[in-house]
């Protein structure tokens, strides 16, 4: 995430509706990746219609009406049910902050093309037509059970599925990448990216199965980020896929918030290996879990060099390395 200001100079976060400097309202404008601030305090801006709504949006509508976010939402959690309110705000900040790192790619993104629901299953709400909804992706429609958003039911789910890292946002940075191979990866890749991933095309039902029956490949801590990326070559892809913007917004927030200097990075790798180290060590210090519990070995290095090649080709930055600077 790269720095925002608020028109009095204050830094402010993402989800910021006002600044507590100056107490301007603000809102996040897509387009400019900036964040806007009203002239003078009550003079207005082009708000979200979702802006006073339980998700809590700061987005503006530049054509009136939902922002570009808030447009992709094709199904919510029933509002009627009190703790939905606060599971669709955590579910549609996370889903900017996704907006904001494929934005801030270059990449197209589209509420036509690429959209977003939030469903319950009877697990958590007995009141629901589905058994269980399960996270995934199909033809441009990224699927959340909304239940994610609660933290102790994540974490149970964590564990159950033997997972170091469970979040909200790692959900939907995961799920894009899905919908992203079709759009990054064309013909004349399609090959490179089999040699690193392998065939995308085989027996994907069979392997998930397998996999969630007989477990990991053995040693695949050499050639996978997790466990769940040797199940598949497109969780594969998708794994990488999420881990090349969770290494992009890492950096960029680091770089902009003077945790670590340099404008540019030609060993990506090395920088944002001993940045998470110090991170991971600062946590044990408190007696927390590591923020990046992962290993970044040659192969899977290579693997997210090929999703940056295929990201460039979209954006105006040829041959830039891997950060994107502020």
């Amino acid at each position: 995430m790269k720095r925002l200001l608020c028109r009095c100079g204050k830094p402010v976060y993402f989800d910021n509706h006002s600044c507590g400097n100056c107490s301007r309202k603000l809102a996040f404008d897509p387009l400019s990746l900036s964040m806007l601030t009203e002239e003078d305090p009550g003079s207005g801006l082009p708000f979200c219609v979702k802006r006073n709504s339980a998700s809590r949006c700061n987005w503006v509508a530049r054509e009136g009406g939902s922002c570009l976010s808030c447009r992709m939402s094709q199904v919510i959690p029933a509002l009627s049910k009190r703790e939905n309110h606060s599971r669709w705000r955590k579910l549609e900040q996370a889903k900017r902050r996704l907006l904001y790192d494929l934005l801030r790619q270059g990449l197209p993104v589209e509420d036509g093309k690429l959209r977003f629901v939030f469903k319950e299953d009877r697990r958590t709400n007995p009141d629901v037509g589905d058994d269980h909804v399960s996270i995934g992706h199909a033809n441009g429609v990224i699927t959340i059970n909304a239940a994610e958003a609660d933290e102790v039911y994540r974490e149970q789910m964590r564990v159950q599925m033997n997972e170091p890292y469970r979040t909200l946002l790692g959900h939907f940075r995961h799920e894009s990448g899905h919908y992203y191979f079709g759009v990054v990866v064309d013909d004349e890749h399609r090959a490179e990216a089999r040699a690193l991933f392998g065939d995308e095309t085989l027996g994907y039902d069979e392997a998930l199965q397998r996999y969630y029956q007989d477990g990991p490949q053995l040693g695949w801590e050499a050639n996978f980020i997790s466990s769940y990326a040797s199940s598949h070559p497109s969780e594969d892809w998708a794994e990488c896929w999420a881990h090349y913007l969770h290494i992009c917004a890492v950096l960029e927030t680091a770089d902009t918030t003077g945790l670590k200097t340099g404008a540019s990075v030609s060993d990506w790798q090395t920088e944002f290996i001993d940045l998470v180290l110090a991170i991971n060590e600062v946590l044990r210090s408190l007696g927390l879990a590591d923020a990046y519990p992962f290993v970044i070995t040659g192969h899977i290095a290579a693997k997210i060099e090929f999703v940056h090649k295929m990201v460039q080709r979209f954006s105006d930055r040829p041959g830039e390395p891997l950060l994107v600077a502020g």
